[in-house]
């Protein structure tokens, strides 16, 4: 497309400079040819709505006094549907946000009456105010012309028009800004669906090496992303520098932010969505109530967001998706040091028994249905009501992000994600300590392992003992476990992971601790541990979460700043969770750490938009929605409508 640009924007120019010397020799041409020639004249001279050196016989004398009535209106695919995107940001003046890469519609309003608006044609030419870089739009009858703004940053757009009959010329100009603009992955257009899907398997079907060489040096592919996560999640045992911290939402960003560059550099006009899940939730509570039945959170799989056109069914049986483009999605195979490996080689965590080669959603969580039913019941799976509480409720920084990582999205990627393997069987201690005990078990089944590892109470089995599965000795190697009885002490640490175990009898807790980790592999599909990012599903979430801060900085904003993970809770350091509990840092989540993604911003030093790398702080900053915002991307709108059908009301944005 640049190409494409640069060759029409040579051709005017070289027209343009043709004509500079004299406009007496154009009002001499034949009329077919004097309407090109003039109009590719007044593209090229007409600066901030007046017209300039062109001679006196090439416009009226009423051109010039009545561009003062000429208003430029920009619209687009959306328009009609969504509206005109960013209006709720107090910068973005409505109407004049355009997107990159889109084409889009200038009209020209307020024509003057005397003029025959079938015998005109317009010319537009748009200038980067950072750049100085040029682009022309085409005419498409009348008092209208296509665009394409190749850049984000801000443009001047200046409009002629010329009316082949009278001659007259009419100019005006207008500032308008180009952002990209996520919208609610549920509303893209069928085409860019398709565009966002297909270049998002484009990172799992073509190396980082090849990318670079075909689409240039933003492409990254899905083994750099997923390795990404996986390295910053899990380092080592004592660290986490994407969780349990302070920096979760913004580094979670930094990464959602590259990955969008990289799907830009496949497809320009892509702009990342964000799936809205507190929909889900509405959606088969209203199939429920319709059909005058309890809500079941099974029916969450049945919704669109899980179809073959979208990320996919995930089959009941082999628990990846079978069919569609991201049909038998393979999990990258890596060499990685033992001591953070997964036993199969996988590009997993350490803990994690997985050995299907493919990207695994379970459906459930260790055999039991995850949620279950009644409206009561919703395994953490975020809904209206939680985060309005997050609007209207919270007033730290701190607490928004520690609330946010847990309440407020978590459940989302326990669904997604659930659990399987042999900790399918703990229905086996259902006689000894109850059923409600058993399904406790079963829902926190996925992350014991997690717990275990970083606690280092367990060591992972090697990938020699784990190259025969049917071995036996391929399973955790927990202290203990060789013996007949567990000392005071090992009950003591195992107990303190188990919250089911409290309130049962030292014999049952013995024959708990040796179910679960003596004699169980579970395994954990990709979206519940640290490399989720690796299924598609992963990346509209976050958004979301940004697109709920932006609107309770403008309806109920944040009051407190203070990096302090302590006003969160009471048992993290001022960083994380992990810094008092292994009594280290917490690299990654302090307000100056280095997000692992990088981003593209605008740099108030250079004056222009780069790609860079931030801080934590920063990173921030950018996503403020008042004077600090610099991020290339403002969100569509602000709606909450569904939550309104639950009684829950998202209060519109004041107008500044």
């Amino acid at each position: 497309p640049e190409k494409t640009w640069d060759r029409d924007r040579s051709t005017m120019e070289t027209e343009t400079s043709a004509l500079l010397p004299s406009g007496k020799e154009i009002i001499q041409e034949a009329p077919n040819r004097k309407k090109q020639l003039l109009l590719s004249a007044v593209a090229g001279l007409f600066v901030f709505g007046t017209v300039a050196n062109v001679a006196p016989n090439m416009l009226s004398s009423q051109s010039l006094s009545e561009t003062d009535s000429l208003q430029m209106k920009f619209s687009n695919e959306y328009t009609a549907t969504l509206g005109h995107p960013g209006t709720d940001y107090h910068w973005v003046k409505d109407g004049y946000l355009v997107e990159p890469y889109r084409s889009t519609a200038v009209s020209i309003t307020g024509i003057p009456d005397t003029l025959d608006e079938s015998k005109l044609t317009t010319s537009c030419v748009g200038t980067h105010k950072q750049s100085g870089e040029k682009i022309y739009g085409t005419n498409s009858g009348g008092a209208q012309c296509q665009m394409k703004f190749l850049k984000v940053g801000d443009y001047t757009v200046e409009a002629s028009i010329i009316s082949s009959d009278t001659e007259q010329v009419l100019t005006t100009s207008m500032d308008v800004q180009s952002r990209y603009v996520r919208r609610d992955i549920r509303k893209l257009t069928e085409e860019d669906k398709a565009n966002y899907l297909n270049a998002a398997r484009t990172l799992y079907d073509i190396t980082t090496a090849d990318g670079v060489k075909i689409y240039g040096e933003n492409y990254k592919c899905m083994v750099y992303f997923g390795t990404l996560h996986l390295e910053n999640g899990v380092p080592d045992k004592q660290h986490d520098r994407l969780h349990d911290g302070m920096g979760f939402l913004t580094q979670h960003l930094s990464m959602t932010n590259e990955y969008e560059l990289s799907l830009q550099s496949v497809t320009p006009s892509i702009a990342m969505p964000y799936w809205d899940f507190t929909q889900d939730i509405t959606m088969i509570r209203d199939k429920a109530h319709a059909n005058k039945r309890e809500v079941d959170y099974k029916d969450l799989w049945d919704l669109d967001i899980w179809q073959e056109d979208f990320f996919g069914t995930s089959d009941t049986h082999l628990h990846t998706v079978t069919k569609g483009r991201w049909a038998y999605t393979r999990v990258p195979s890596i060499t990685r040091d033992a001591e953070v490996a997964n036993a199969f080689g996988l590009l997993r965590a350490p803990w994690n028994f997985e050995t299907s080669p493919y990207v695994t959603r379970y459906h459930k969580s260790c055999g039991d249905n995850v949620g279950g039913k009644g409206d009561a019941n919703t395994n953490q799976w975020p809904t209206c009501a939680t985060h309005h509480y997050a609007v209207s409720s919270i007033d730290s920084f701190a607490f928004f992000t520690g609330y946010m990582a847990v309440d407020g999205h978590g459940g989302v990627h326990s669904y997604i994600g659930g659990a399987g393997g042999d900790c399918d069987d703990w229905s086996d201690l259902t006689a000894l300590v109850g059923p409600e005990r058993v399904s406790s078990m079963k829902q926190f089944g996925p992350y014991y392992g997690r717990f275990i590892w970083r606690e280092d109470m367990c060591s992972m089995p090697d990938s020699d003992k784990c190259s025969d599965i049917s071995s036996g000795k391929c399973k955790l190697e927990c202290s203990g476990c060789a013996e007949d009885k567990f000392t005071e002490a090992e009950m003591s640490s195992y107990s303190g992971l188990f919250g089911a175990m409290n309130g049962v009898s030292d014999f049952q807790k013995e024959q708990m601790v040796r179910k679960v980790y003596c004699d169980t592999k579970t395994a954990v599909g990709e979206q519940i541990e640290a490399n989720s990012a690796i299924d598609v599903s992963f990346w509209p979430i976050h958004p979301t979460l940004e697109r709920l801060l932006h609107y309770k900085q403008m309806v109920n904003p944040l009051t407190n700043f203070d990096w302090d993970g302590s006003l969160w809770r009471s048992d993290w350091s001022s960083g994380c969770c992990w810094g008092d509990m292994f009594d280290t840092d917490c690299t990654g989540h302090y307000e100056e750490s280095p997000t692992v993604g990088k981003s593209y911003v605008y740099d108030d030093e250079e004056g222009d938009w780069m790609l860079k790398s931030m801080t934590n702080r920063a990173m921030l900053e950018a996503a403020f929605t008042t004077h600090t915002y610099k991020n290339a991307y403002v969100y569509q709108d602000f709606s909450y409508e569904h939550c309104a059908r639950e009684g829950i009301t998202f209060k519109k944005i004041p107008k500044q």
